[in-house]
């Protein structure tokens, strides 16, 4: 098969300089977008109501952009439209049926995003073209396509051609990601030895530095290749936009390299996430529990100022879903700020949550999140210093600092490793590290201008034992900012119970009754007493599960906040134990810093200990330096996020009662639809600055009245349902 294309028939071998380009402006009309129709549905066959009563449809539901497939990559046989770069699909039978799709959706007043399923051709391609194929570490040809070949001038031909001659609004690339064991082509192999000047490694080794190389090669090709394309459509229509699938917050190592880099919103317009197909049974690491909270979350903190599309199924194990999922799920998506974008359920449901979406909009289109605190989520700690085991050695860690904060009802931002090369953290009372590992000196140098400055830092763990690739460094690389140096470790994941003294391997927390944080949660768990108890008692000595280091602060006195450890040794035939610091605290220029040598983010994650939430939400206060804009009392299972808009601060406010406050699941199981909400009462939301003056409950615009008190204007909210904005304005 001959295919028309301006093609070169040699590899692309140009050295490009990656960190210097810069992409097209994003369209405005995209970031304006806020009720996405996200379909399956394919270009290359019409049938029953699709598209005609469809798009009447999306267009009376109030559906601001649509999509569809225009490419199917080996499912269909040609292209869903008329195409000089390919055959058509046989069953449209001649005609066009992308280009009167698109006329419907701009008749109906509707953007269109054309589907492309990336790097996945009919295999007529390949038996045309077997050199455009990726080859695995064997040399054995793969399912996807090599954009280092030819193959991305045919890509690149073809969205021109849908920009210009199709007349679609946009691009949104699916299975646009590198790959594990791909790609060995020779194209590939010598690009890779032209720009390092090594051959391409075919094993997966981590202590090998042209591994590393290799990894971010392949990440970097596909942004290369982005850039072009988001160049070629924007010279065709400056109005076009490209969007492309990331997978960034849950694929781990089991599947290294299937999803992009956190670069790729730099190359593009947007960024798309599917929400870890957790009801369709698939073996992934998923966000539990905070499911589709912290995907949302992550993706529009990795997208900035521009788009972030949140992608679900619209069914639950393949069954079309009722209207309290469907709803729920935007409005976290909503909550997080993220665009809905859900496959469409069904078309009445869809009419529903659009009208909720279109209530809201106004309040949400330009918000950008509140900054008070930020989380540091490190591409290269997951990498490098996660290795094998990412979920286990590091994401956990992340996953339960993150839920502390939002059961905590704390506003968070994501703060990734390009934030902090770059020096981000304007804004920010106090940034939260958990095990932050792999630091590079760039890093280092930020965190240290940023607490200098008066900035908080509260860390954990191995923060800054590693360097940027992965490897251990003798001592902590913030050793000074930490206050701290490494003396030994403890692993105490394992709980052990029983008597044996053989079996002795535990660690604890000693907190002591006049401690400044013996209060709230902790106090809580102090005051806990077991049936042989005296009245009143309170136990200084709080369980510790996870690892640990025992460190030793540079200067200063110890804390009186202690780590014990006890285990039995086989040599010595007793049972050694230690006491160290459980914190280290550091003034530093203008800042704090407050130091946790047990990763007890890991371990809030597994077990949800009151004390330890208690200790680290009173760190984070303290390192802080000043309270957040907003306090919420709620139940945990409230999500509070707040949002700055123009002159305005708007609050969502998230029943989300089947993930928040609830222990981790079961991975692929408990997968029931939610079809019934518990109102929340009595909310109240308080804040500490004077000048607003005004407080609008959205949806509804009911005007609520605020008391003054001594932290601040009160309001409370009204039962709460699924998801409500408290809008406060200065009059």
């Amino acid at each position: 098969m001959q295919i028309k294309s301006a093609m070169f028939g040699f590899c692309l071998l140009a050295t490009v300089a990656w960190a210097g380009e810069v992409a097209p402006p994003t369209p405005k009309w995209l970031s304006e977008i806020t009720r996405v129709a996200y379909t399956d549905l394919g270009n290359a066959r019409f049938s029953g109501e699709w598209p005609e009563q469809v798009i009447a449809d999306a267009a009376a539901a109030g559906v601001q952009l649509f999509f569809s497939r225009v490419h199917s990559g080996d499912e269909w046989e040609g292209l869903g439209w008329q195409s000089e770069f390919g055959p058509a699909d046989p069953r449209m039978n001649g005609r066009d049926c992308t280009r009167e799709l698109v006329a419907l959706c701009h008749k109906n007043h509707i953007r269109y995003l054309a589907y492309y399923w990336a790097q996945r051709e009919p295999k007529a391609v390949a038996e045309a073209h077997p050199d455009w194929c990726g080859v695995n570490a064997r040399g054995k040809p793969t399912r996807y396509f090599c954009f280092n070949t030819p193959y991305r001038q045919l890509v690149r031909d073809r969205i021109v051609e849908l920009v210009k001659k199709e007349r679609v609004d946009g691009i949104f690339f699916d299975m646009f990601h590198a790959r594990a064991d791909e790609c060995y082509c020779a194209c590939c192999q010598a690009k890779f030895k032209q720009q390092t000047g090594h051959a391409a490694p075919t094993k997966e080794n981590f202590e090998n530095p042209v591994w590393r190389k290799w990894v971010d090669f392949r990440y970097r090709s596909l942004e290369d290749a982005m850039l072009e394309f988001n160049r070629a459509i924007k010279a065709a229509n400056p109005d076009a936009a490209l969007v492309v699938n990331t997978w960034n917050a849950w694929v781990y190592h089991d599947n290294l390299l299937r999803r992009n880099s956190i670069r790729v919103i730099e190359n593009v317009d947007g960024i798309l996430e599917e929400t870890a197909w957790y009801d369709t049974v698939d073996p992934s690491f998923c966000a539990f529990p905070t499911l589709y909270n912290f995907m949302s979350w992550h993706l529009a903190g990795l997208a900035k100022e521009k788009p972030a599309l949140m992608w679900a199924r619209g069914g639950v194990v393949r069954l079309p879903i009722g209207y309290t999922e469907s709803f729920t799920r935007q409005a976290v998506m909503l909550a997080n700020g993220s665009v809905p974008a859900q496959s469409v359920p069904g078309r009445e449901v869809m009419k529903r949550y659009m009208a909720d979406l279109a209530a809201r909009e106004k309040f949400v289109c330009g918000s950008r999140p509140l900054r008070w605190c930020g989380l540091l989520v490190s591409e290269k700690t997951e990498m490098w210093y996660g290795r094998h085991e990412p979920q286990e050695r590091y994401i956990k860690g992340i996953y339960g600092a993150y839920q502390l904060l939002l059961e905590k009802h704390l506003p968070v931002v994501l703060v990734t490793d390009r934030d902090l090369e770059r020096g981000d953290l304007a804004g920010l009372a106090v940034l939260v590290a958990p095990n932050a590992a792999a630091l590079s000196e760039r890093e280092c140098e930020n965190l240290r201008a940023f607490v200098r400055a008066g900035g908080g830092l509260v860390a954990s763990y191995e923060t800054s034992l590693f360097d940027e690739e992965g490897q251990p460094l003798p001592d902590f690389r913030l050793g000074d900012l930490l206050n701290a140096r490494k003396v030994g470790e403890f692993d105490a994941r394992a709980i052990r119970v029983g008597w044996d003294p053989l079996k002795i391997h535990y660690a604890n927390w000693y907190v002591p009754a006049k401690h400044r944080w013996a209060t709230g949660d902790v106090r809580v768990a102090m005051e806990r007493c077991g049936v042989t108890d005296p009245a009143g008692t309170v136990h200084t000595s709080l369980q510790l599960i996870g690892r640990l280091l025992e460190v030793e602060p540079v200067k200063g006195k110890r804390s009186d906040l202690r780590v014990s450890t006890a285990e039995y040794s086989e040599p010595l035939k007793r049972v050694v134990s230690t006491n160290y610091p459980g914190v280290v605290e550091n003034k530093f220029g203008d800042g704090k810093v407050i130091y946790f040598p047990a990763d007890l983010t890991w371990s809030y994650f597994r077990l949800g200990d009151p004390h330890v939430a208690g200790l680290l939400e009173q760190a984070i206060r303290e390192a802080a330096g000043r309270p957040p804009p907003i306090e919420v009392a709620a139940p945990s299972i409230v999500q509070a996020t707040p949002f700055v808009q123009g002159n305005r601060l708007v609050v969502h406010l998230l029943n989300d009662i089947s993930s928040l406050g609830r222990s981790q699941n079961v991975k692929g199981e408990s997968l029931r639809e939610r079809t019934e909400v518990i109102p929340m009462h009595d909310i109240k939301v308080t804040f500490r600055e004077p000048r607003w003056k005004k407080f609008t409950l959205i949806p509804g615009g009911t005007e609520l009245k605020a008391e003054d008190t001594p932290q601040g204007r009160v309001v409370t909210v009204p039962p709460l349902p699924i998801h409500a904005m408290v809008v406060a304005e200065e009059r």
